[in-house]
């Protein structure tokens, strides 16, 4: 599916793949827009060649005559998007940047690696060992994703979700109690694992609310640039936690998420050629 803005009224609409290039109505504005061929997974304005200006021209033409044009197709309708700024959602880059923090934990860390050893010696529930496994899968697919161009199904991105809300939900929970119970922070500094506990219970309720699902899991590729850069920043974020200041690993995880994530999100910002976005935007 193709997701754009109008031109006109910004409204957002959603279009089948097959309907690129080709004229339809908004269903606010009712003026005349073009299908754009860019962008997948991410709302885009058309504009991207020169047959599609000259077909926008001829649009505001005829919206300012005041003549329609019946020949065009009601090919595109309207989508809503998933409100509200507190509503995550992930990439190809950000989920395999999950997917290697957490091998990186596991190999060079015991920590975790005892923690795991723990609680599967207290838990004993079949259902336990079928989330563990689905968990596993989604994080396979997103070292998987990131290397191809093929578009993810909607089971793919159901596990993906789940192991991006696992993981996140887990370490800031995790972290969050380890600080608590060490009595390291001071009372205003409380408020950050108190935070973290209450962000990881809120995306396990939204999870199993369904408000988060498979359309928070971007569509959008990640280039070999990115890939590149994100494992570099990855390196070098996990060796300063683990092996100079010697973070716990669940503080450890929730940094190199946070700062390389960010990091992806300044890549694209500054330099949009080597994220991606300008070739999404013309080809």
């Amino acid at each position: 599916m193709i997701r754009f803005k109008c031109i006109y009224c910004g409204q957002k609409m959603l279009a089948q793949e097959d309907g690129r290039g080709k004229k339809g109505k908004c269903p606010k504005c009712n003026h005349l827009v073009v299908i754009p061929w860019t962008t997948k997974g991410r709302p885009a304005i058309s504009g991207d060649v020169p047959e599609q200006l000259q077909q926008i021209k001829e649009a505001i033409v005829t919206a300012t005559l005041g003549t329609a044009q019946d020949s065009s197709d009601d090919v595109a309708e309207v989508y809503e998007e998933k409100a509200g700024w507190f509503i995550p959602t992930y990439d190809e880059l950000s989920l395999f940047l999950m997917a290697i923090t957490f091998i990186l934990l596991c190999a060079g860390n015991s920590q975790p690696r005892n923690w795991i050893r723990y609680f599967f010696s207290q838990v004993h529930d079949w259902y336990v060992y079928i989330l563990v496994l689905l968990f596993l899968a989604g994080m396979g697919l997103s070292l998987y994703h990131v290397f191809t161009r093929r578009e993810k199904n909607i089971f793919e991105k159901q596990l993906m979700m789940l192991f991006a809300v696992l993981t996140n939900a887990g370490t800031g929970i995790i972290s969050g109690w380890y600080v608590l119970k060490s009595n390291d922070a001071n009372d205003w500094q409380l408020i950050f694992p108190i935070w973290n506990i209450l962000n990881g219970v809120l995306l396990l309720l939204m999870l199993r609310l369904k408000i988060i699902d498979e359309e928070c899991i971007s569509d959008r590729d990640a280039t070999p640039a990115q890939i590149i850069l994100g494992l570099i920043a990855v390196l070098i974020i996990f060796a300063l936690c683990n092996y100079v200041f010697k973070l716990y690993w669940a503080i450890t995880f929730s940094i190199c998420i946070i700062y390389t994530t960010s990091f992806d999100k300044a890549l694209q910002s500054v330099f949009p050629n080597l994220s991606g976005q300008s070739d999404e935007q013309t080809s």
